[in-house]
């Protein structure tokens, strides 16, 4: 039997009550068991990669054909219409991780009314922390892995940040979890920078070189005093310095050194640093890498693109190209004119005198104008054409960056470096709209984001036996400004998003002369069981679109459920458009028909996750009066 409108909802709340009473406040130990049911891999709707996904212990089970039926217990999303994507991976955010000041001295004071210092002190720290682990002070706050999440971030690296040497990242789930429960690698890259706070030495980028050089000097020193101690060799006792010893992992390759750096100068400085004391190196900021791109190719170093572009340089020629554009498409029309036009010589001699006459006085009045016109004015300078096309070229040379790395086989990612997720994934957008592949994007959010930071075998990819952490889109995110990621599921656990409202326009032709759909309408469905009334409050504009509310009254507790509603009006047809919620569930519900005067009658169409398939029965609504104050 066909489920109805009101039966449809029945169901939702026997769905809903089950979950609250079985239900807590906290997040379960282990995901639900989930069928994605139907929906289309990969950023294009092609139907021979429409599959259903089996959820299980926060992985994924099972890639199933499409049409699957769901196994007994499992909980059913409808994937119908969706694209489902790997969740994008942040590979360089300063989120969530404070970054403290190293301490500056760390042997004995200086004894200031001893002679002068012939040496430099042996442990001067400015700017120097490898040891410092971004897992211990990670603090993720719900507001912030909210943030990833809407913007389809399933992972992010955390890592510390303005510091020659700044200490260790962390990887973590963007899921809402006690930080434990987060973490999905504790130690991942070693991160540094020409950068150092606090007063004193060093404070330029001479000292900042000359303090790296020094501190890798004693890691290897403190390396050699360690083996002779071991020997039983004369010597010096090696002191206890976790700052030297994680200085020892870098200068042993077994920790990449990922060096924050813009322009191309600083990389050539980084590659300086690393041949001389065999380190390796990536590369995060990256806004110039293009010019040393096959450097960065013949020695495979990754960079992590924060997409720090500045504001949009205008176009200064776009304007100048539309004016050409728009004249070239008028000539034909001042072509066909001219030819149009009499030509009558007698016409012209009779009205020559009339028209010198008229451009005297015309002359004399624009004389007078530009007097006062030359009296108020103010000058404001104008940069010259060649200057502003100067700094568009430069703008669109750091913008097109990735472009240029795609090309030379440079391997690169994303990172967002504390900007909203949101906005990143908008300059990715902007990035594919000047002519990187959407494919190329896609991989530098996902597979070469995940193979970069080491977790390739079970993040970036929708396959069985990677981690359940991926998304379900409305549109491909890549090309769409207005996709949407309807679920998020990290881990296993999933977070459902309220499909946003896109006012509908109409096509044009509007509605029929005398026809309006603003006012209160009381709906009949004629096959009810349970719920056999709703009330519309709706408003209609000239061009016939429509908003307002929809109203019905809950079967279970008689309580009022509202939901927004929006519409159009060709004609005398009518399409509107609501969500209903009950709980953790929503109905979906279409209206359409005609409308006559005072009158709507046509059919309702509603789908959930719970049905099969969408259903319908038929309508009427009547407009009400309305109430006399």
């Amino acid at each position: 039997m066909p489920h109805t409108f009101s039966r449809s909802i029945l169901v939702a709340l026997l769905f809903t009550s089950a979950l609250t009473s079985s239900g807590s406040s906290q997040r379960a130990l282990r995901p639900e068991a989930t069928l994605i049911q139907d929906v289309y891999v990969g950023r294009e709707r092609d139907e021979a990669k429409k599959f259903s996904l089996l959820l299980r212990d926060g992985a994924i089970e099972k890639v199933l054909e499409a049409g699957t039926p769901p196994p007994p217990g499992v909980r059913v999303v409808d994937g119908r219409d969706l694209i489902c994507l790997p969740a994008f991976l942040d590979a360089y955010s300063n989120t969530g991780c404070e970054t403290p000041e190293p301490t500056k001295d760390q042997d004995v004071p200086v004894d200031v009314k001893s002679d002068v210092r012939i040496d430099m002190r042996l442990a001067n720290r400015k700017g120097v922390q490898p040891s410092f682990r971004a897992v211990d002070a990670l603090a993720m706050s719900k507001e912030n892995s909210a943030a990833w999440r809407e913007a389809g971030f399933g992972t992010a690296l955390i890592a510390p940040e303005g510091e020659l040497l700044s200490g260790t990242s962390v990887l973590v789930a963007t899921g809402e979890a006690a930080v434990r429960d987060l973490v999905i690698l504790p130690d991942v890259f070693g991160h540094a920078a020409f950068a150092a706070n606090g007063p004193g030495y060093p404070s330029t980028l001479m000292g900042y070189l000359a303090q790296l050089r020094q501190f890798f000097n004693d890691s290897k020193y403190l390396d050699e005093l360690e083996r002779r101690h071991e020997q039983g060799r004369p010597g010096l006792r090696p002191p206890h310095d976790e700052e030297l010893v994680a200085g020892g992992a870098l200068l042993a390759k077994g920790q990449v050194l990922v060096c924050e750096a813009q322009s191309s100068r600083d990389m050539e400085r980084w590659f300086k640093l690393a041949d001389e004391f065999g380190l390796r190196i990536g590369f995060s900021g990256g806004l110039e890498a293009w010019r040393v791109a096959d450097e960065l190719s013949n020695r495979d170093v990754p960079v992590v693109l924060t997409l720090d572009w500045g504001k949009e340089v205008k176009d200064p020629l776009a304007k100048e190209e539309k004016k050409k554009d728009e004249a070239e498409e008028g000539e034909p029309e001042e072509k066909a004119a001219a030819e149009e036009a009499p030509d009558v010589e007698e016409e012209a001699v009779e009205n020559e005198d009339a028209e010198e006459k008229a451009d005297a006085e015309e002359d004399e009045d624009a004389e007078e104008e530009d007097e006062d016109a030359e009296e108020e004015s103010v000058w404001e300078y104008t940069e010259p054409l060649g200057v502003r096309v100067e700094k568009r070229r430069r703008w669109e040379e750091k913008r097109d960056c990735a472009i240029r790395l795609t090309e030379a086989g440079v391997p690169f990612a994303f990172g967002t470096k504390g900007r909203e997720p949101d906005k990143l994934l908008g300059d990715v957008r902007k990035l594919v709209e000047a002519g990187l592949s959407a494919e190329a994007a896609l991989g530098a959010l996902t597979t070469e984001a995940a193979r970069l930071l080491g977790v390739s075998d079970r993040l970036g990819r929708i396959a069985a036996g990677h981690n359940a952490t991926f998304c379900l889109w409305t549109d491909d995110p890549l090309t769409d400004e207005k996709a949407q990621a309807l679920w998020v599921f990290v881990d296993g656990f999933p977070t459902e998003y309220e499909r946003k409202k896109v006012k509908k326009k109409s096509s044009g032709e509007g509605p029929e002369e005398g026809l309006d759909l603003t006012g209160t309408w009381k709906v009949e469905f004629l096959d009810a069981e349970g719920i056999d009334e709703a009330k519309l409050v709706l408003v209609m504009d000239e061009q016939g679109d429509i908003t307002g509310s929809i109203f019905v009254e809950s079967p279970r507790d008689e309580t009022e459920v509202e939901a927004s509603i929006e519409g159009t009006l060709t004609g005398t047809e009518f399409l509107m458009d609501a969500s209903l919620a009950f709980g953790e569930f929503a109905i979906d519900v279409s209206f359409s028909g005609t409308l006559e005067k005072k009158r709507l009658e046509g059919e309702s169409t509603f789908s959930a996750p719970f049905m099969s398939e969408p259903s319908s029965n038929d309508f009427i609504a009547t407009l009400q009066p309305e109430k006399v104050r």
